[in-house]
Parts: structure tokens; C-alpha cells; sequence
């Protein structure tokens, strides 16, 4: 009896049909719909019965034609569809003969004959309207109106100098921002329709003569092979044609800036656009391209860019290897601390009954809970919660004798330092990597932090994304590269 009642249920999976296979099941797809509207009509009804926003338009033109219109009310212009479609319909329908006269009567500057059940059901669901008088062929009149706003500042990537917009939520709109940077003929863009139940809209846009060609080859084949039903953000994508997908670091990263995404471009990167996302995704990076913005380049004296990269990478690796520094000294080899500093460490350690391991465990684990907190909390609370939190809970965890003040000066500027980093997905990879790495400090000190570095720094030379090498120009090496990203030519 127990047996049968912890018997592991099996559970059959719901088996989920493609957007064809789904058409099947009322027409032959690929055949052409009838000429009789009465018999559009009802197929229609019946693919798209239980969709309160499947609008329908049926009246007769003043020769007794019947005529009938179908579109989603939501994604057309309904005073254009009044003015451009059913008015000339009806002041001019001794004219309407053919489906092909119908250009010089409706006042839109695209339709399309429809061909087969597919396209008609599929240039409904994009936006657009159709359109079938009676004994002709059903047209395709192209009036999608897509929900879309202006530009506004960027939210996650701050700069003083910049441009002052984003990208929105249109692909298309999106590459014609990046066009008024770029006004070159040798800028090109792909389309794709990816997702069997999504459909979602990608554009892929690159520099012709800067960009390796075979980058775009190997992007195109992967983006054509995405067979998953969905397609809804742009992670989706880039963990799909990253090469090393199981790897810490990312192998792209997102921009919401214009200016960064045209000078990424004229650098020979490829950039992917998707619909319903304002980020989009640069590819092939290096470690050192995620420490660049475009903020960088309008400095006008090149030292102030040669301070601020070292300070980024300074601050980068204090962020990641401070917390597991002090670990490993404090635990294992205090005597390659200063006498004087040992001191103070140790009279700040007196009353504190929780080894350094813990300490270091718990305040970074707080600090990470605190900026998720601040980052999913409403913008009017989430910033007075990070600062209010931060001091509340290390001046009480001080001030009970659960850590040190040393620990507290620790953790705080590594939190400090690491977010200097303009990626914030690079940023949450060295998260990551910052409590392995006190993990390797407490089992074997000062040798194992060195050992685990070591390990870190041979992953990295190893990593590559579309080929290129991710420690590049480090790994290999080349000197005028390294020297053009700390004092670029004039």
C-alpha cells in the first residue's frame, strides 16, 4: 500500500500543435481560399472563434457586392482603415473588376493578392487587414499599427555625456535609429520570423567590409535552426547561439544605448534587434569589451580615459578577490599581515564567536539580497531601502558582535568596486565567482585562492565567443590592440 502511495506518477506531457499543423485542422493551407466571402468568413471564424478582438466588417457595396473585412482592432489604424478602404470602396466600386485594379482605388501604398490560407492567416495575426469583395481574390491591405512610444532615457545605463534616448520596443524602429548614426550604405540588416507559436520579428544588423563574414554565416544558420515554440526576450537568443552556453561569463551583452550599439558596429560586432524588447544583443565580446561604454570616447584628454580603464579593472579584480583575500590571511596566514594592521584585526575580532568564512558569507549574502530588493522594489522605495538597509543592518550586525568592522569595510568596498563595471551582467558573474572563490580560501588558504585565480584566468583564455578569443588582446597578445584601449590613437 505505501508502495502505491509513493509511486511516482507519470505524467503525460501535453503534446502542443505548430502554427500549421494547427491550420490543417480547418483548411488545406497551402490551397487558395475561395472566391465566395461568405465561405472566407466562416474558416475564419472558426481559426480565430474565441477572440473577443477578432473585429469583422461585412456590407455591400451600392452594385449589391458583398464585401468583407477582417482584422485584430487592436493592431490597425481604424480611422485609416475608414479613410483609405471602405470610402474609396464605396465611391468607387463600378471600378473594382480585379484584385489587382483595387491599387487605384484604395489610397494605401501596399497590398498583397493572397495566395494560400497561410498567408492570409498569418498577415492577420501581423496587424493587417482583409480585404475580399465577392467573387475575387481575397487582398492583404497592410495598415498594421503597432503599439509602440517615444524613446526615452536610458534606465540602466547611465552616462554623463551620450545620447539621451533608448531603443523601444519595435525592432524595425530600432534599426532606423541606429541608420541616423550610421548613414552608410554598407550597413546591413536580416530579418527573421523565429518561434513556431510566437512569431517574434529579428533584425540583425552589421557594418558589410568591418564585420567577418563568417560571422554572419555561422549567426544566420544558428538563428534559421531556433525550432523552440517561443521566442519572447533577447537571453532566449543569446544563451541559444552562444557557442559555451554552461560558461560563467556572457558571451554577448545587452545595450539599451544607441551610441554604444554604432560604435560596436563600426568595431566589426554584430548587433540583434527583437521585437517587445528595448535591449539588444552585441556579439562577438572580449573581457575587455565589456569594460568599455561609449561614454569613453568623449573625453577629450586621453589620460582621463587611461585612469578611469585601469580604475575599472583595478576595481574589478579588488571586487572579486578581496572578500577570499581576507579569508585566506585572517584564517590561514596572518603572519604576511603587517603587525600593526594584525593588531587591529584581531582586537576588531575579540568578541566576534562566527570564523571569517562565515562572516564574509553572510555580509555578502546580504548585500546581494539588498540590491535585489532595491531592483525589484518601486523606484520611489528601492533606493532609500538599499541605503537605509545597508547602514541598518551593518551597524546592528557591529554592534550585536556578529562580525567584525574590518569585515564590514571589506565587504562594503568590494560591493563599491565591482559595480563599476558598465556590464551588469558581467558584474553578476563575478558575483559568483566571489563566493567560490572564499570557498577555495577556507579549505586551502592563500594556495587555494591562488590556485582557483590560476583556473579562472586559463577558463578565460580558453572562452571564445564566434571564434574570438575572449582574453583578447591579452590572449594572444598584441601590443598596439592593448595600447589602442588604454590611449587610443588621436
Amino acid at each position: 500500500m505505501l508502495g502505491n502511495l509513493f509511486k511516482k506518477r507519470e505524467i503525460n506531457p501535453i503534446k502542443h500543435l505548430s502554427f500549421e499543423s494547427y491550420l490543417k485542422t480547418f483548411v488545406d493551407i497551402d490551397s487558395e481560399p475561395p472566391k465566395e466571402s461568405i465561405t472566407v468568413k466562416q474558416k475564419l471564424n472558426q481559426i480565430f472563434s474565441n477572440s473577443f478582438d477578432f473585429s469583422e466588417r461585412s456590407f455591400h457595396l451600392p452594385n449589391n457586392r458583398p464585401v468583407y473585412i477582417c482584422y485584430f482592432s487592436a493592431l490597425i489604424s481604424q480611422p485609416q482603415l475608414e479613410e483609405s478602404v471602405i470610402k474609396p470602396l464605396l465611391h468607387h466600386f463600378d471600378h473594382v473588376t480585379t484584385s489587382e485594379n483595387l491599387g487605384s482605388i484604395i489610397t494605401v501604398t501596399k497590398y498583397e493578392r493572397v495566395t494560400d490560407w497561410n498567408m492570409a492567416v498569418q498577415s492577420v495575426l501581423d496587424g493587417n487587414i482583409l480585404v475580399h469583395i465577392d467573387q475575387l481574390d481575397p487582398v492583404i491591405v497592410f495598415l498594421a499599427e503597432k503599439l509602440d512610444r517615444s524613446p526615452n532615457d536610458p534606465t540602466t545605463e547611465y552616462q554623463v555625456y551620450g545620447a539621451k534616448f533608448s531603443f523601444i520596443e519595435d525592432s524595425r524602429k530600432n534599426v532606423g535609429v541606429m541608420r541616423q548614426f550610421i548613414k552608410d550604405p554598407r550597413l546591413k540588416s536580416k530579418g527573421y520570423d523565429v518561434g513556431v507559436v510566437s512569431n517574434t520579428q529579428v533584425a540583425v544588423l552589421y557594418l558589410e567590409q568591418y564585420c567577418e563574414p563568417k560571422v554572419i554565416q555561422h549567426l544566420d544558420q544558428l538563428i534559421k535552426s531556433y525550432k523552440k515554440e517561443h521566442l519572447l526576450t533577447i537571453g532566449q537568443l543569446t544563451k541559444y547561439i552562444s557557442k559555451h552556453p554552461n560558461s560563467i561569463f556572457p558571451q554577448a551583452t545587452m545595450s539599451e544605448r544607441p551610441d554604444l550599439v554604432a560604435y560596436s558596429l563600426i568595431q566589426g560586432k554584430v548587433v540583434i534587434f527583437l521585437d517587445n524588447s528595448t535591449f539588444c544583443a552585441i556579439t562577438p565580446v572580449t573581457l575587455m569589451d565589456l569594460l568599455e561604454t561609449s561614454e569613453d570616447h568623449f573625453f577629450l584628454v586621453r589620460w582621463n580615459l587611461l585612469f578611469i580603464r585601469i580604475l575599472r579593472i583595478s576595481s574589478l579584480f579588488i571586487g572579486t578577490i578581496l572578500p577570499a583575500l581576507y579569508v585566506a590571511l585572517v584564517a590561514f596566514q596572518p603572519e604576511l599581515i603587517p603587525t600593526t594592521l594584525t593588531i587591529s584585526v584581531a582586537q576588531s575580532r575579540v568578541q566576534i564567536p562566527l570564523p571569517a568564512t562565515a562572516e564574509a558569507i553572510l555580509m555578502m549574502f546580504a548585500l546581494d539580497v539588498l540590491v535585489e530588493a532595491s531592483i525589484r522594489l518601486p523606484s520611489f522605495v528601492g533606493q532609500t531601502i538599499g541605503i537605509v538597509g545597508g547602514l541598518v543592518i551593518g551597524t546592528a550586525a557591529v554592534e550585536a558582535g556578529i562580525v567584525s568592522h574590518t569585515m564590514v569595510i571589506v565587504i562594503a568596498f568590494t560591493a563599491i568596486a565591482l559595480f563599476t563595471t558598465p556590464s551588469w551582467e558581467f558584474v553578476s558573474s563575478w558575483r559568483i565567482i566571489r563566493y567560490l572563490l572564499v570557498g577555495v580560501s577556507t579549505l586551502l588558504g592563500l594556495y587555494g585562492l591562488t590556485l582557483a585565480v590560476g583556473f579562472l584566468i586559463v577558463h578565460l583564455c580558453k572562452l571564445d565567443s564566434f571564434d574570438k578569443p575572449y582574453m583578447y588582446p591579452l590572449a594572444p597578445f598584441d601590443k598596439y590592440e592593448l595600447k589602442r584601449f588604454f590611449l587610443p590613437l588621436r
